[in-house]
């Protein structure tokens, strides 16, 4: 695609594998999950998350694998879940570079908001965690927007809530589907965050304007790269 670099007023980032390390964090707490109940395989847990039967944090996947591997007591089920949420949380990071990034930004006047498919709750536990809560303080969730990504809706209302227009707007996200497909459809600056891209789903129908293998370049990309110090 061409070269397509408009003036700079809003960025909308993805959460989970955009801005800190999610899968591998929910890996860990597959595996804190299993040393608890001593029977079973992490991997084989972890696999659960992905049946589209609940949503991608919904603690039900434990409850089922529990009783699927025969091993369920209410006990254990209660103690499980608290101990996944207690990893996975302890354990998400930022990748190198987002807080340098983002203060960057904040200096240079660019508005940003998270647009999520995490409940608002998690998202939110999650960013004041890594403290990125008080440098990006809108976040836009499903449970705000009314719908989930590829949808529109949370992404219109992002740029309503920040004022900009999408001519004027970039998207960084980890997933072609969720993000930069929506991105294109709406007219936003595509950058997609192939390092966070763990499913590896190939839509060759997409096409985003940049390509990110670390997230310290984003601001090394045109229309950004004169916002550095």
């Amino acid at each position: 695609m061409g070269e397509y670099n408009p003036r700079v007023q809003a960025i909308l980032f993805d959460l989970d594998n955009t801005l800190c390390t999610f899968v591998d964090a929910k890996r860990a707490a597959c595996n804190a999950v299993i040393d608890l109940a001593g029977a079973g395989s992490a991997e084989e847990l972890f696999s659960y998350f992905l049946r589209p039967v609940y949503n991608f944090e919904d603690l039900a996947h434990i409850t089922d694998y529990l009783k699927d591997t025969g091993i369920y007591t209410e006990k254990l089920d209660r103690e499980a879940g608290n101990v996944y949420e207690e990893v996975k949380l302890d354990t998400i990071s930022l990748y190198p570079g987002v807080e340098k990034t983002l203060d960057t930004l904040i200096e240079a006047g660019v508005k940003m908001a998270v647009v999520t498919d995490a409940s608002s709750a998690q998202a939110e536990r999650r960013m004041h965690k890594l403290k990125i809560d008080s440098r990006i303080p809108l976040l836009v969730t499903p449970d705000r927007s009314g719908e989930r990504k590829p949808g529109h809706a949370s992404f219109h209302m992002a740029m309503r809530l920040l004022g900009v227009t999408s001519s004027e707007t970039w998207v960084v996200g980890d997933s072609l589907r969720r993000e930069i497909a929506p991105g294109l459809q709406l007219g936003l600056t595509t950058v997609f965050a192939q390092y966070g891209d763990w499913l590896k789903l190939e839509m060759p129908e997409v096409t985003p304007h940049h390509i990110l293998n670390q997230f310290s370049d984003l601001m090394s990309l045109p229309g950004l790269d004169n916002l550095k110090k």
